[in-house]
């Protein structure tokens, strides 16, 4: 994992707000050893690692975005501008050029990303991109924004400014992260899309007592899904996956019948449980059949093959418990290979050493670590990488991907996934950033 760090040297100034001017500082923000702020000045014509601006407005914009930027994930579409507005750094504004960077939780973690801006018309040009995203612990995010947000309280009441905005509006924060109630709500409103008491109260109410019935981990899950698929915002859809017809079956295996990763990026465990399950299946490298994918979920074959998805497209697809042990499957695609490849993520979320408890499992096209998980374990599981590359040669021609999806049973988007995440093929496109950045 990545380290963040932002730091402020204190500098004189003569214009501004009072408590503009009283934070005017170099500013420099690092992920590592990577300046994120690394410019060139065109006016002093010089190049620096840090950058002269205000750390107020700064400081302001990681507090007002706070629950957000925890706890907020990448919709699936293209994000609109409130998404935007408390995700990507350049929101600080206040007539100050900032670095193109963009910040993305996934739930366990906090995912940075940084482009070049080079307008010709900005009097600082940020240099540094990152060539992929760099990964900071939720807890190590947290401490480093906590760290430079203090700084700027200590500077502001050392020039006689200790009742700004900023300081009541940390404040709050803090009060609410020392409250589990709060903190609740304050999570429940950012994954729904709402800064902190902007969120509907009747939709709200719903997702709490939601929670309570597929547990706070699923939710987490099916909220933010729901709610940027432009549903309405109360989850009636969940009530309505609750009450569908499903595949009812009993798992024929438990989260304790294999070892499994305890570290790492989601791919990483899910690639180490998908080969783990295999070598206790006693396949290690073939295809599965649909019958043996069956049997492991505890689900009748033909009900898998016969099943009907409701009418309309939904953003998520659900396992609920039942009685007994039993889980009834809601899966939502439609084809053959889309619905075996959805089986073998739920598969892979049941086998999670987290999902013990009666609740929910949820599958969504979200990037959280969760759904990351669950695409690496299908596709692993499935097709095996090593596999795969056997029985293509060097031939990564998309007949050949075609051959090889009909080989394992699974999509040739899953096929070139494969083949994309472990560097046989490459993007042709070049930005870096996981959006088109064009306003």
């Amino acid at each position: 994992m990545a380290e963040l760090r932002i730091n402020a040297k204190w500098m004189a100034s003569a214009s501004g707000e009072p408590e503009v001017m009283a934070t005017a500082a170099w500013v420099d923000m690092y992920v590592d050893n990577i300046s994120l702020t690394r410019n060139q000045d065109i006016w002093a014509e010089t190049v620096r690692d840090n950058v002269f601006v205000s750390a107020y407005p700064l400081a302001m914009w990681f507090a007002s975005s706070w629950w957000r930027l925890n706890h907020e994930p990448l919709p699936t579409q293209q994000p609109g501008h409130d998404w935007r507005m408390v995700h990507e750094l350049g929101a600080a504004n206040h007539g100050f050029v900032w670095p193109r960077v963009i910040l993305i939780p996934d739930g366990e973690a906090i995912h940075v990303w940084a482009g070049t801006s080079m307008a010709p018309d900005q009097s600082v040009q940020y240099l540094q991109a990152l060539e992929v995203p760099r990964t900071i612990t939720l807890a190590g995010f947290q401490q480093s924004v906590e760290r430079f947000i203090c700084s700027v309280l200590a500077r502001l009441d050392a020039k006689g400014y200790a009742g700004s905005n900023l300081a009541h509006l940390w404040a709050l924060v803090q009060e609410n992260s020392a409250d589990p109630e709060a903190i609740r709500r304050r999570k429940l409103e950012a994954e729904l899309g709402f800064d902190p008491k902007e969120c509907p109260e009747r939709a709200l109410s719903a997702a709490l007592l939601w929670e309570s019935q597929v547990g706070e981990a699923a939710l987490s899950e099916l909220a933010p899904a729901i709610a940027a698929s432009g549903a309405t915002p109360d989850l009636a859809l969940i009530g309505q996956l609750a009450s569908a017809s499903g595949i009812v079956g009993i798992p024929d295996i438990s989260p304790d019948s294999i070892d499994h990763l305890d570290h790492g990026a989601p791919w990483e465990r899910a690639i180490h449980d998908a080969r783990a399950l295999r070598n206790k299946m006693g396949n290690v490298s073939g295809p599965v059949p649909d019958r043996t994918l069956h049997d492991l979920l505890g689900i009748s074959s033909e009900a898998a093959t016969n099943w009907s998805a409701p009418v309309g497209r939904s953003p998520v697809a659900v396992a609920i418990p039942l009685n007994d042990h039993q889980l009834k499957f809601v899966p939502r695609r439609r084809n053959l290979a889309g619905r075996r490849f959805e089986l073998a993520r739920f598969l892979g979320e049941y086998l999670r050493p987290s999902t013990r408890e009666a609740r929910w499992l949820a599958s969504t096209d979200l990037s959280t670590f969760r759904q990351k998980y669950q695409r690496a374990f299908a596709a692993e599981f499935l097709c095996p990488i090593d596999s795969l590359t056997s029985f293509l040669g060097s031939d990564f021609s998309s007949y050949a991907r075609e051959e090889a999806a009909a080989e394992f049973d699974v999509s040739e988007q899953t096929i070139t996934s494969l083949l994309l995440n472990n560097g046989y093929i490459h993007h042709h496109w070049t930005d870096s950033m996981p959006y088109r950045m064009a306003a």
